[in-house]
């Protein structure tokens, strides 16, 4: 025997390792690190074999150098290209495929109509001899077309007719009722309608090396043996056990015939037959059965058969329909067998089972994990199965065999948790913990169940979060903290739902006790810091639900004091509690316990908004004095310069408080002392600046948060009868001015000054009612503060002019709109006023160069116009709208000179001169003279003039060319139909329609010189468009004259087309001649019978089939016709 090369060293050393690795005697990282080894090895021994080269090169006198070999590149798989040959030959199969099916379509709708005048005999012939006729087809067209594919279709239709033919025999009870559909030998019908043809089927698979017989013999062989089965006196759960055994003999014979070389064809296959059987066998039998014992046992051995099927044909898959099936049959086992005694401590050992598989397949590492996994799914299928049954069927949850499987199932979690490395096993250990808690405190009743529960956990996160040196609770020490956590966090949720405040507030204390411990022992870092934070918040929340209980002792406590004190003592005792921290040099607790002790006082000052119950004369303005207190402390602890904010916000609350020790009474004078709330906060920031950095800003914005809604308060008051004078609108306007001046920021400027201004309008708007001038409409105030901010504008530095510009463009826009919308001008020309504030909106507009806000004045002239329409004519609106429309057009010319850009700039007057033509033909649609209808319509021709001189690019010069071009042809349209009644009616649609090719023809000659392309194609859609409106015209009219207008228009178009070159005139003319010639010959074609089109067509393909087969045997120079139309084609190709 010759020694082996290196490659097949390693080829056969790689095969070893895979067969090991797929049969589970070695790991993957085993797998890998051998081969790791095996290439570090050979490639020692590659260079021991270079350095021998080397040396031997060496000793020699004249070394010669040979280039080494370029690595040759790898086979780059590359789609399987068809020759021209092949395509045309399957054209020309699939052609005559479809001729022939349907001439047989044909034949048989022929036939069809004598076919119940048949008798059964003379169908099953009739049948037969369509099943020899696909045979007959099958060798003509091997043998003599050589057509190999058609003769396989062919072939495969007669081999499966031949079924069919033998279920026809017993569906017309030729061999007698017994051997019928119906018949008591209808099992033996079926056996001889599959055993008969699978000989035949086995033969062509062979032959023709075709899966599909493979796979058809092997379903009539599974067919076969069921309808043997079925013909034998067996019971339901005896024939399952027959297809069980016979999927068992497929096992056996694919291990035993798997390397005979003849048998391939078949072995190959089998796998993949064998599962699908299986698989349909298995779902059969789960449905249907009778007895429950000898079904459970019929389901173990299935389940067998699947485990057996993971090792022979390497599908791991099977092992979950093992895993499956063994559930159910231990299900039904215990289910019809004294087992049902203990049935829940059965399914709970039933996890426990699958952990003891995993342990008899520890050198499978696939199978191993995959046990582990169903171990873990089936405990928790069974905890819920147990569960519902103990409840919902049993009707009861007490049961000391319940406690025992949860506890089974929880030590199968804890095992899980230390053999794998899934999370959810080391949460689903201790939650399983909890539940047999639950159903111990169940069997016990001992004390609220949510306080053992809180107990139980409390214990548990103690000793299994924290403390625990068992090496089995390791593990779980993680889940175990956070499952207590979610445990504490529920049952304290219940207790506080259930207004238990005596339970809650101990269960809070021992949260805080808990968290003192998480400090001190816990070696998460996380968690250390949160149980810091924690152990204060207990204790606020345990005295805050303590309130509820101390009620009950000392009701007299809600009057005068209520819930915002008491909260505000916690406050207070927390803070010492944070001075008796820092002794023991507890850093961190005393961090924490201050801000929880300051955010407890701002949370009870904060409750003093809604709390009626505190005495408004003395405790209500000590608490709140005392926050500033508090909160200036949290300012100096933390020396962040941000809790200033509520500082200030104390003040104010404090200064608030005064109005019920001062006696103020009536809204106006609270007004009165409130609206020097701003001014005290803003001079309280002047002034602490100078002592405290950072101290001004919050309680300028303080000041200037409440400002707002004290001049909103101001404006509500005039409404009243005995309000306040506007005059008191000068402090806050005097205030925004002081913050202008004083703002560092150029942000901080422009809102105080827009502050201002709005201040000032609103001044105007309320002095008025005050003076008397109830007449004069408030809608004028815009106008009249737009007139002084104008004024304003004129005297101010250029810098100034661009902030109030900032502000005067939108307020005047909006009073623009308000004046509009509001004021009904009933007064003689004083709609001009209106006009006047559009132009004062434009003149500033254009100050600042918005082009795009200028369409909000210019459009809102619409409403406007809508006003005026009331008071004036129609004719009044036609002619001032047409001069509105050429102001604005000359307005657009004089002022903008691009229709649109640079940028997002554009025309808005000759945009709004659009919508102005949409509005005038509002007014001109019904008119009765057609000279004034088409007034938009020229005008919007106009407008696309002018646009397109605006317009720098070629193509939107054109575009707009043509609207202009294409509005002209709209009006002729409209002058046209008013005249129509002088048009005879048989040539008014040409009339209408022709002088569209005039204008197509301007346009591409005068307009669209260059994209004559393009015009072709819409020439061409034109055409197409116009021929159909006259021919459908032609239709409706239906006379002879019609018909003749139609041929002579189609002749001409077709001349013309040959004449200048034109497809589209010589197609479209030649499909409206031809059309016409067809509709006209209609009543002689239309009366045939449609199944002679169907014979036509099939026809037609085994023609075009035979054609191009008699077209293959003939040489180039024997085509003449077709070189002719070549010449003919290339010479249309160039018309245009």
């Amino acid at each position: 025997m010759a020694a082996l090369s290196k490659e097949e060293k390693q080829r056969v050393f790689r095969e070893q390792l895979n067969h090991l690795k797929e049969n589970g005697y070695i790991t993957d990282q085993e797998y890998k690190r051998l081969l790791q080894a095996q290439g570090a090895y050979l490639a020692d021994y590659e260079s021991l074999d270079k350095e021998q080269e080397v040396y031997q090169k060496k000793a020699q006198s004249e070394p010669v150098h040979k280039p080494k070999p370029a690595p040759k590149p790898k086979p780059v798989k590359k789609k399987k290209e068809r020759s021209p040959e092949q395509i045309r030959e399957r054209n020309i199969t699939w052609t005559l495929i479809l001729g022939v099916s349907i001439l047989l379509i044909t034949g048989l709708i022929v036939a069809t109509s004598q076919w119940d005048q048949m008798g059964a005999a003379t169908k099953v012939v009739s049948i037969s001899f369509v099943s020899l006729f696909f045979f007959a087809l099958s060798y003509g067209t091997g043998r003599f077309l050589k057509i190999k594919q058609t003769a396989f279709a062919f072939l495969t239709l007669g081999s499966l007719l031949i079924p069919i033919i033998i279920v026809a025999i017993g569906y017309f009870e030729l061999f007698g009722p017994y051997l019928s559909l119906d018949g008591e030998g209808r099992h033996l019908l079926g056996l001889m309608g599959t055993a008969i043809p699978l000989p035949l089927y086995v033969r062509h698979a062979f032959v023709h090396r075709s899966r599909l017989y493979v796979w058809i013999a092997l379903l009539f062989l599974s067919l076969s043996v069921g309808f043997m089965l079925g013909a034998l006196p067996l019971s339901l759960d005896a024939f399952y056990l027959g297809l069980m055994l016979y999927n068992a003999g497929l096992l056996v014979a694919y291990i035993r015939f798997k390397n005979r070389n003849h048998l391939q064809l078949f072995i190959k296959e089998v796998p993949l037959f064998a599962q699908l059987n299986l698989v349909i066998s298995t779902l059969l039998m789960l449905f249907f059965f009778e007895n429950e014992v000898f079904y459970s046992f019929n389901l173990l051995l299935t389940a067998s058969v699947y485990m057996a099927m993971v090792f022979v044909y390497k599908t791991k898959e099977y092992q979950f329909v093992f895993s499956v099936m063994l559930v159910y049959a231990v299900y039904q086992l215990v289910e019809n067998t004294p087992l049902y005694a203990v049935d829940s401590l059965v399914y709970a050992l039933v996890g426990v089972l699958y952990i003891g598989f995993a342990y008899a397949f520890r050198n499978h590492t696939f199978i191993e994990k995959v046990f582990r996994l169903t171990s873990g799914i089936v405990s928790f299928s069974a905890f819920i199965y147990i569960t519902y049954e103990s409840i919902s069927i049993q009707e009861q949850s007490s049961s000391w065999l319940l406690l025992a499987a949860y506890v089974v199932i929880m030590v199968n979690y804890l095992v899980l948790s230390n053999v794998t490395k899934y999370v959810i096993f080391t949460y689903l250990a201790p939650v399983f913990f909890f539940v047999s808690m639950a159903q111990l405190w169940d069997l016990i009743q001992s004390g609220p169940w949510f306080f053992f529960l809180f107990t139980a956990a409390s214990l548990l996160f103690l000793y299994g979060g924290i403390w625990t040196k068992v090496k089995w609770l390791q593990v779980l020490k993680d889940s175990n903290l956070y499952t207590s956590l979610f445990v504490l966090t529920g049952c304290l949720y219940y207790a506080l739902y259930d207004l238990q405040y005596g339970y809650s507030a101990i269960m809070l204390l021992i949260v805080s006790v808990l968290s003192y411990f998480v400090k001190k022992s816990s070696a998460h870092a996380d968690m250390k810091s949160t149980a810091v934070w924690v152990l204060p918040s207990g204790l606020v929340a345990a005295s805050a639900i303590f309130y509820q209980k101390l009620l009950e002792w000392v009701p007299a406590y809600s009057e005068g004091y209520s819930i915002s004190f008491h909260i505000a003592l916690t406050g207070v005792l927390l803070l010492g509690l944070h001075y008796v921290w820092k002794k023991p040099e507890e850093d961190d607790f005393a961090m924490s316990t201050f801000y929880i002790a300051e955010g407890t006082y701002v949370a009870a000052m904060l409750i003093l908004l809604v709390d009626d119950g505190v005495d408004p004369i003395l405790v209500r303005p000590l608490l709140l004095l005392t926050g500033i207190g508090m909160v200036y402390l949290l300012v100096r602890y933390s020396k962040k310069t941000y809790y200033w904010s509520f500082v200030s916000v104390a003040s104010l609350a404090f200064y608030t408080s005064l109005i019920d020790p001062l006696r103020i009474d009536s809204f106006s004078n609270v007004l009165m002392y409130m609206i020097f709330a701003p001014v005290v906060l803003i001079a309280i920031g002047e002034w602490g600046e100078k002592k405290s950095k950072g101290m001004r800003p919050h309680f300028y914005m303080l000041g200037h948060i409440v400002q707002p809604f004290l001049v909103l308060l101001i404006l509500l008051n005039q409404l009243g009868r005995e309000n306040v004078h506007p005059a008191v609108l000068m402090i806050p306007l005097a205030v925004y001015v002081f913050s202008a001046l004083k703002a560092g920021r150029e942000s901080g400027t422009k809102t105080m000054l827009y502050a201002a201004l709005t201040t000032g309008y609103l001044f105007v708007a309320a002095l008025p009612k005050e003076l008397g001038w109830g007449e004069v409409p408030y809608e004028y105030a815009f106008l009249a503060s737009s007139f002084l901010y104008a004024v304003l504008w004129f005297f101010v530095s250029a810098e100034w002019k661009k902030r109030i510009e900032w502000y005067i463009i939108p307020f005047s826009i909006l009073g623009l709109f308000v004046v509009i919308s509001d004021v009904p001008l009933e007064a003689e020309r004083e709609w001009l006023l209106v006009i006047g504030y559009i132009v004062f909106n434009l003149f500033f507009l254009h100050q600042r160069s918005w082009s795009l806000v200028r369409f909000v004045p210019l459009i809102l002239t619409f409403g406007l116009w809508e006003k005026l329409r009331v008071f004036w004519t129609d004719m009044d609106m036609i002619l001032v709208l047409v001069l509105g429309i050429l102001v604005l057009l000359g307005s657009g010319k004089l002022l903008q000179k691009r229709l649109f850009g640079p940028g997002i700039d554009a025309d808005a007057y000759t945009w709004t001169a659009l919508l102005y033509i949409g509005y005038l033909n509002l007014y001109t649609l019904w008119d009765e003279s057609v000279w004034i209808r088409i007034l938009p319509v020229v005008l919007l021709s106009l407008w696309f003039y002018l646009g397109g001189k605006k317009c720098s690019e070629k193509f939107l010069q054109s575009v707009f060319y043509t609207g202009a071009a294409v509005s002209l042809y709209g009006a002729y349209l409209m002058i046209t139909a008013s005249y129509s009644e002088y048009i005879p009616d048989l040539i008014i649609a040409e009339v209408q329609a022709l002088p569209v090719l005039i204008v197509l023809a301007f346009l591409r000659k005068n307009i669209w010189s260059a994209s004559a392309e393009m015009m072709s194609y819409v020439q061409f859609a034109a055409l197409l468009l116009i021929s159909g409106y006259l021919v459908v015209d032609a239709i409706q009219s239906h006379t002879i004259w019609d018909a003749w207008i139609i041929g002579g228009l189609s002749l001409a178009s077709m001349v013309a087309g040959m004449q200048l070159r034109i497809k589209s005139y010589f197609l479209v003319g030649m499909g409206v001649l031809i059309f016409n010639i067809i509709y006209q010959t209609r009543p002689y074609w239309g009366n045939v019978p449609w199944w002679v089109y169907l014979l036509i067509a099939g026809l037609v393909l085994i023609g075009i089939a035979s054609y191009n087969e008699w077209q293959k045997q003939r040489s180039e120079s024997e085509k003449p016709v077709e070189q002719k139309w070549k010449k003919l084609w290339k010479a249309f190709k160039k018309w245009q």
